[in-house]
Protein backbone atom coordinates (compact mmCIF):
# COMPACT_ATOMS: atom_id res chain seq x y z
CA UNK A 1 0.00 0.00 0.00
CA UNK A 2 1.19 3.62 -0.85
CA UNK A 3 0.89 6.28 1.97
CA UNK A 4 0.80 9.94 0.35
CA UNK A 5 2.15 12.12 2.48
CA UNK A 6 1.41 15.98 3.05
CA UNK A 7 2.93 18.50 4.25
CA UNK A 8 1.37 19.39 7.97
CA UNK A 9 0.05 15.86 8.41
CA UNK A 10 1.06 14.77 12.12
CA UNK A 11 1.64 10.67 12.23
CA UNK A 12 1.65 7.98 14.88
CA UNK A 13 4.56 5.55 13.77
CA UNK A 14 6.29 2.50 15.97
CA UNK A 15 8.12 4.28 18.61
CA UNK A 16 11.09 3.07 20.50
CA UNK A 17 10.05 1.83 23.95
CA UNK A 18 8.53 4.55 26.51
CA UNK A 19 7.88 7.00 23.87
CA UNK A 20 4.40 5.21 22.78
CA UNK A 21 3.10 9.31 22.54
CA UNK A 22 6.11 10.21 20.39
CA UNK A 23 4.52 11.43 16.76
CA UNK A 24 6.17 13.26 13.92
CA UNK A 25 4.82 16.18 11.97
CA UNK A 26 5.74 16.21 7.78
CA UNK A 27 7.47 19.96 7.31
CA UNK A 28 8.79 19.94 3.63
CA UNK A 29 8.89 17.47 0.97
CA UNK A 30 11.38 17.83 -1.76
CA UNK A 31 11.65 15.65 -4.90
CA UNK A 32 15.47 14.81 -5.81
CA UNK A 33 16.29 13.07 -8.88
CA UNK A 34 18.25 10.99 -7.18
CA UNK A 35 16.58 10.12 -3.75
CA UNK A 36 12.87 10.35 -5.18
CA UNK A 37 11.05 12.02 -2.48
CA UNK A 38 12.90 13.28 0.36
CA UNK A 39 10.31 14.22 3.79
CA UNK A 40 11.33 16.89 6.26
CA UNK A 41 9.49 15.68 9.73
CA UNK A 42 9.75 17.03 12.86
CA UNK A 43 10.03 14.37 15.80
CA UNK A 44 8.28 15.27 19.19
CA UNK A 45 7.73 13.56 22.53
CA UNK A 46 10.61 11.56 22.22
CA UNK A 47 13.32 11.42 25.41
CA UNK A 48 16.01 11.61 23.56
CA UNK A 49 19.89 11.75 25.91
CA UNK A 50 21.36 15.29 24.69
CA UNK A 51 24.35 16.15 26.89
CA UNK A 52 24.68 19.05 25.04
CA UNK A 53 21.26 20.47 26.63
CA UNK A 54 21.23 21.93 30.20
CA UNK A 55 18.26 19.78 30.88
CA UNK A 56 20.32 16.27 29.63
CA UNK A 57 17.67 15.36 27.59
CA UNK A 58 15.31 17.08 24.66
CA UNK A 59 12.28 16.07 23.69
CA UNK A 60 11.77 16.96 20.34
CA UNK A 61 14.05 16.60 17.18
CA UNK A 62 13.54 19.37 15.09
CA UNK A 63 14.53 18.08 11.48
CA UNK A 64 15.07 15.11 9.95
CA UNK A 65 15.15 13.92 6.33
CA UNK A 66 14.23 10.76 5.42
CA UNK A 67 12.87 8.61 2.42
CA UNK A 68 9.73 7.59 1.34
CA UNK A 69 9.85 4.27 1.99
CA UNK A 70 11.20 4.61 5.61
CA UNK A 71 8.09 6.67 6.69
CA UNK A 72 5.63 3.81 4.95
CA UNK A 73 7.57 1.58 7.19
CA UNK A 74 7.32 3.54 10.59
CA UNK A 75 3.83 4.89 10.67
CA UNK A 76 0.72 3.29 12.44
CA UNK A 77 -1.99 5.76 11.74
CA UNK A 78 -2.60 9.75 10.61
CA UNK A 79 -3.09 11.37 13.83
CA UNK A 80 -4.47 14.59 12.37
CA UNK A 81 -3.95 16.84 9.29
CA UNK A 82 -3.04 20.63 8.79
CA UNK A 83 -0.81 21.17 11.85
CA UNK A 84 0.94 24.46 12.34
CA UNK A 85 4.41 23.87 11.19
CA UNK A 86 7.17 23.82 13.98
CA UNK A 87 9.55 27.11 13.17
CA UNK A 88 12.42 25.40 14.58
CA UNK A 89 13.24 22.73 11.73
CA UNK A 90 14.08 25.79 9.85
CA UNK A 91 18.17 25.62 11.39
CA UNK A 92 17.95 22.24 11.26
CA UNK A 93 17.07 21.58 7.47
CA UNK A 94 19.37 24.41 6.25
CA UNK A 95 22.66 22.77 7.89
CA UNK A 96 21.14 19.89 6.54
CA UNK A 97 21.02 21.29 3.33
CA UNK A 98 24.34 22.86 2.46
CA UNK A 99 26.05 19.63 3.96
CA UNK A 100 23.64 17.58 1.18
CA UNK A 101 24.51 19.47 -1.30
CA UNK A 102 28.06 19.16 -0.79
CA UNK A 103 28.02 15.31 -0.60
CA UNK A 104 28.46 15.19 3.16
CA UNK A 105 24.78 14.54 4.43
CA UNK A 106 22.20 12.08 3.17
CA UNK A 107 18.83 10.92 4.60
CA UNK A 108 17.44 8.40 6.52
CA UNK A 109 15.96 5.12 5.14
CA UNK A 110 16.34 3.36 8.16
CA UNK A 111 12.41 3.53 10.32
CA UNK A 112 11.95 7.04 12.41
CA UNK A 113 12.47 5.38 15.60
CA UNK A 114 15.91 4.10 14.51
CA UNK A 115 16.80 7.24 13.24
CA UNK A 116 15.71 8.50 16.57
CA UNK A 117 18.22 6.01 18.25
CA UNK A 118 21.27 7.12 15.97
CA UNK A 119 20.58 10.87 16.81
CA UNK A 120 21.29 10.08 20.16
CA UNK A 121 24.00 7.77 20.05
CA UNK A 122 25.49 10.43 17.65
CA UNK A 123 24.70 13.56 20.01
CA UNK A 124 26.66 10.95 22.76
CA UNK A 125 29.20 10.60 20.95
CA UNK A 126 29.86 14.16 19.88
CA UNK A 127 29.96 15.36 23.02
CA UNK A 128 32.53 13.04 23.78
CA UNK A 129 34.80 13.40 21.46
CA UNK A 130 34.72 16.87 22.35
CA UNK A 131 35.51 16.46 25.87
CA UNK A 132 38.73 15.04 25.13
Amino acid sequence: MVITFKVGQRWHYKTRPKEEGSTFTIVKIERHPDHGYILHVSVEGVKVENPFSAKGIVTVIPHLPFSHEALERSVTDLAEENVPLPTNFVEGYKIWQQAFNEGKAGIFTITVAEAVDYTEISLKKQYSQQRR
